[in-house]
């Protein structure tokens, strides 16, 4: 399948040096799901990027007719069942779309967390699959190994610290989400129906079988709030850099521009790039809806 980078929201796109391994990576299962979590599904185009396979839909009026989006917290369907993933886990893998939506929505709309609202946003995760930790945890446990070397002075360790450490090609993580903008006479606006999966090259590797998953959430909640924010499909547009704003509030755990975003939480910020450079499980650095993260 076609790579597409998974780091902090706001850098995602800069996956250049991820295409040209394309042929080599291993990848885990991308899969469209019809979840029965939409209230209609008859209007969807198919569309695929370096990152995901989605089915989308949107009414082209809908950025110049919506001035206020609510956001309903993310659920897990009931397809989505079985042990593997814990309460806290579940929550921070919806909270990070949210989060990630919300920021996007923010940029032209007015996100209201109470009341009426133009639009109002639903989603679903249907499927997940996990990370396989002792295969995550020999990726960490190999970087780990390679930093050490390098830094007590073994020759082979210094070329091979510049080269980031392929994941085992087995038990990637995957995620597949619906989600749909309904009016306020309960009409569908637009839709998505968004499968995306961790790869061998450009996700990070952690002791944590939610951590694939918690990152392609935020992957979706960027590509659903693009699309509604601008009526343009999020997978066929050319290449960005992160503006200031996207890196000091999806990556450093800044305030959001709209205050309602606030519900969501705050980035991990700096503990989560620490964190995330020693496999840590994302629950270890995320403190979820409603907390700041920000120091």
């Amino acid at each position: 399948m076609p790579l597409r980078s998974n780091l902090r929201p706001g850098v995602s796109r800069l996956a250049l040096a991820a295409a040209l391994l394309a042929g080599l990576a291993g990848c885990g299962d991308v899969v469209l799901t019809d979840g029965g979590a939409l209230s209609r599904r008859d209007q969807f185009v198919a569309s695929d990027a370096v990152a995901s396979e989605s089915k989308l839909f949107i009414d082209p009026t809908l950025p110049q007719t919506v001035r206020t989006v609510r956001i309903v917290p993310t659920v897990f369907s009931e397809a989505v069942s079985g042990p593997g993933l814990s309460p806290v886990e579940r929550r921070l893998i919806a909270n990070a779309a949210d989060r990630a939506l919300c920021y996007d929505l923010s940029l032209r709309y007015d996100v209201v967390s109470s009341g009426r609202a133009d639009l109002t946003v639903r989603s679903a995760i249907t499927r997940v699959d996990l990370t396989n930790i002792p295969a995550s945890g020999a990726t960490v446990a190999a970087t780990t190994a390679i930093s050490v070397a390098g830094q007590v002075g073994i020759g082979f360790a210094n070329t091979l610290g510049r080269v980031p450490v392929p994941r085992l090609p087995i038990g990637l993580g995957s995620l597949t989400i619906e989600s749909e903008a309904l009016d306020a006479r309960n009409r569908q606006r637009a839709a998505m129906i968004w499968a995306g999966a961790a790869n061998s090259f450009t996700n990070q590797a952690r002791f944590s079988a939610a951590s694939d998953a918690y990152d392609l959430a935020g992957e979706f909640g960027q590509d659903f709030g693009s699309y509604l924010a601008t009526g343009k499909d999020p997978f066929k547009g050319e290449l960005q850099l992160p503006t200031y704003d996207r890196i000091r509030i999806t990556t450093l755990g800044e305030a959001p521009l709209d205050p309602d975003c606030e519900a969501f939480g705050r980035a991990p910020g700096f503990d989560g790039i620490l964190g995330d450079m020693v496999g840590l499980p994302p629950e270890w650095t995320d403190k979820g809806p409603g907390v700041s993260a920000a120091r």
